[in-house]
Formats: structure tokens, sequence, C-alpha cells
């Protein structure tokens, strides 16, 4: 891990703090790391809450009280879901 031992102060607003913090927050980072990759030139991507995973698996529970080309039509899909919230193939 790198050593950051240099600090650097930038004053804002309330209401940009804010919008920067909640900003951090659907990305899952610190507001400090936020910071850090938007000065370094990176965009982080969003975070989607935990409800949507929460739903996706009631899909899933559901999927297992159907048939089975049903169960498995259901489950491809929420497959297909989780793989575009979370950034995969």
């Amino acid at each position: 891990m790198r050593k950051r031992s240099v600090g650097i102060n930038v004053r804002v607003s309330v209401t940009e703090k804010r919008k920067m913090t909640l900003m951090a927050k659907r990305c899952g980072l610190s507001l400090s790391e936020y910071l850090r990759q938007r000065a370094l030139g990176y965009e982080p991507g969003g975070h989607p809450p935990k409800e949507v995973f929460d739903i996706l698996d009631k899909l899933d529970e559901i999927a297992e009280n159907c048939s089975a080309r049903e169960g498995a039509a259901i489950n491809a899909q929420t497959d297909r879901m989780r793989d575009s919230l979370i950034g995969g193939n």
C-alpha cells in the first residue's frame, strides 16, 4: 500500500460537501478515496444499493418454485441483471 503522508486542504460549501459525500457513498468509497480517484482522472462507477441484490435473490427463490424450464429462464435473466449491475460480461 502506498504511504500517503501529505494532505491537501480544499474549502467547499456545505452543499458541495454533501453532494460529494453522496457521490462517494454511491460508489462505495470514502470521500477521500472518491476525491483522489476523481482528481487523478478516474471515474468511479456507481454501486447499486443492497436492496437491488436482495430483490434478485428473491427472484431466484421464486425460480426454485417454478418448473425446471421456467426456473432456468428466470435464473438466466437474474444472472444477466447481476452481471450488468456489477460490471460483468
